[in-house]
């Protein structure tokens, strides 16, 4: 299995692309990029085989539907926000980007494909706090961590559905597993990659203390 980042440009989020026993494409971004995004990704695999979203929010799903037409593909997100994605509701946000959301046609809950992710020896972590429906994969010795948590800070949880007491409880459970299992490098929704013997989860959390 090997992980592939196609940076996020503006406001947009990075994306991952997966590829292993099942070729997946993590939170595809915006449609304003969708063409460059979409050369990178045929310039290693020529077909995908389902999106995951590690949350709801427009920058991560905006361009789920593009994708999902142009590879005839599920999108899976969170059980906590199917509804929310179906809908195109305005927890996604949109209205932020001066957007409107385009709902995916298929939304297929998470724990309908568990088990494929475990047969890709894909790990999905509950990650509440920025979102109700948030979640992180563990790829190998990498974690995708979506908004949860970034190189430098962590996510906001100032927006609907959003939880501060979760969100640490999140942090927490992360910098765990991260010792646990020896995860070496976390992949951040935005900005750089992080080497985790230099991610700081205690300064993090400090933050986060009034």
């Amino acid at each position: 299995m090997r992980v592939y980042k196609i940076e996020g440009k503006g406001y947009e989020c990075n994306k991952y692309l997966i590829v292993g026993r099942k070729n997946i494409l993590v939170d595809p971004g915006m449609p304003e990029g969708f063409f460059p995004t979409l050369e990178k990704i045929e310039n290693i695999v020529k077909d995908i085989d389902f999106i995951i979203n590690t949350h709801c929010h427009y920058d991560h799903t905006g361009g789920d539907y593009l994708y999902q037409e142009y590879f005839h593909v599920p999108v899976i997100i969170h059980n906590e926000e199917v509804e929310v994605l179906k809908r195109g509701s305005d927890i996604t946000l949109s209205s932020l980007f001066n957007s409107k959301m385009i709902p995916p046609k298929e939304v297929i809950p998470l724990e309908e494909v568990l088990d494929e992710l475990k047969r890709c020896n894909i790990e999905v972590v509950e990650t509440p706090g920025h979102t109700k429906g948030s979640i992180s994969l563990i790829c190998g010795n990498y974690m995708i961590t979506g908004d949860t948590l970034f190189a430098y800070s962590v996510g906001r949880w100032d927006f609907p559905t959003g939880n501060l007491e979760e969100l640490k409880s999140s942090i927490l459970k992360l910098h765990r597993i991260i010792q646990e299992k020896g995860i070496s490098k976390i992949l951040p929704g935005h900005g750089e990659d992080a080497h985790t013997h230099n991610l700081d989860v205690k300064s993090l959390l400090l933050r986060l203390e009034f």
